[in-house]
């Protein structure tokens, strides 16, 4: 991540894809409070293959003791000097020039994480939040997945804003100012845009799920979150057949889904947040899963209506009236 060194600290300044150094608070991404600064004083930016600097001030901008020509760009290279005003001011030096990244820095050591599109926090391994990115609207998306609550805990987050999750805390330094220009032709897709269909061994012990839209096939390994992703297939399978409204269509209470599933509410909570990252890492960027398990009031169902169930070459079908999955009963013999 393209990184300058500060004169005064020893935390890096990361580069956003246009970053702006000058005087003016609110305004340029970097700071500096010396009187010969002007408000806009300098910017570096990204070309799409190198970083460029153009000097914006009358008050004398320098890489490597040479004065700079105002409005030139000039192209930057490792360890090279950068001096705002006067020539004698401190100096500030290139450390890195990798293209720009969106990160999550550690506001203890400052190091900087790449943030990916789904992200869980504080880590995988123990997810209880997620950040991920949301196309449909091009906003940043924080969230504390506790079902058992009643309330909706998702919140749009903007750069700079700083994120505290367990033990931990985060700035968001969203750096790349493309990540919202993925391919086009996927641009607004959601999750409930796909057709979900699961193979599901004879004793359910391994279930594998296909995400179809037109010409597009994607095949997820066997995870088992898909088992919960299948329970509440079923559910939403049920009410469809029943012929109940949309709107309220496969709602299953928490504390019986986690009865029922042998599981806790934080486990539950940890396989919505891998199914969807798995998703969300599966396919293109401009993909929203937040939609994949929705969530009210102690109740979640999957947001998908789109769904097949088949075991072995047969399609399953579910007794609309009691609810129950028989494995005998299936029909409809799976096309080649």
């Amino acid at each position: 991540m393209a990184c300058l060194q500060h004169p005064d600290r020893d935390q890096p300044v990361y580069l956003m894809a246009h970053h702006t150094v000058g005087r003016r608070q609110g305004v340029a991404d970097t700071r500096i409070t010396l009187p010969e600064i002007s408000g806009i004083h300098a910017a570096i930016q990204w070309t799409g293959s190198h970083w460029i600097i153009r000097y914006l001030s009358r008050n004398g901008t320098w890489v490597n003791g040479q004065q700079l020509i105002p409005a030139k760009n000039q192209q930057l290279h490792l360890s090279d000097k950068l001096t705002f005003g006067r020539a004698n001011n401190p100096e500030w030096v290139v450390e890195n020039l990798d293209p720009p990244e969106n990160l999550l820095i550690d506001m203890e050591t400052g190091e900087g994480i790449p943030l990916e599109s789904y992200h869980l926090l504080p880590d995988e391994h123990d997810p209880i939040a997620s950040l991920h990115f949301n196309p449909v609207n091009g906003v940043w998306i924080y969230d504390i997945l506790d079902c058992a609550e009643n309330r909706d805990s998702a919140r749009v987050v903007t750069h700079g804003a700083r994120i505290d999750c367990a033990r931990s805390s985060w700035q968001l330094f969203l750096g790349n100012s493309q990540s919202t220009t993925t391919e086009l032709s996927f641009k607004n897709l959601c999750i409930s845009d796909f057709r979900l269909r699961y193979t599901v061994s004879h004793h359910e012990e391994h279930v594998q799920l296909q995400l179809t839209k037109d010409e597009m096939k994607l095949d997820l390994a066997a995870r088992s979150h898909n088992y919960l992703l299948l329970y509440l297939a079923r559910a939403r399978i049920r009410d469809i057949q029943r012929g109940v409204d949309e709107a309220d269509q496969g709602w299953v209470a928490i504390d019986l889904a986690t009865r029922e599933l042998g599981i806790t509410v934080n486990h539950l909570n940890t396989q919505i947040f891998r199914a969807r990252k798995q998703i969300a890492d599966s396919l293109p960027d401009a993909i929203d899963t937040s939609r994949l398990v929705e969530r009210r009031s102690y109740e979640m169902r999957l947001g998908c209506t789109q769904l097949d169930i088949f075991k072995g070459s047969q399609k399953e079908e579910l007794e609309a009236s009691t609810g129950e999955y028989p494995v005998s009963a299936v029909s409809e013999t799976e096309p080649a």
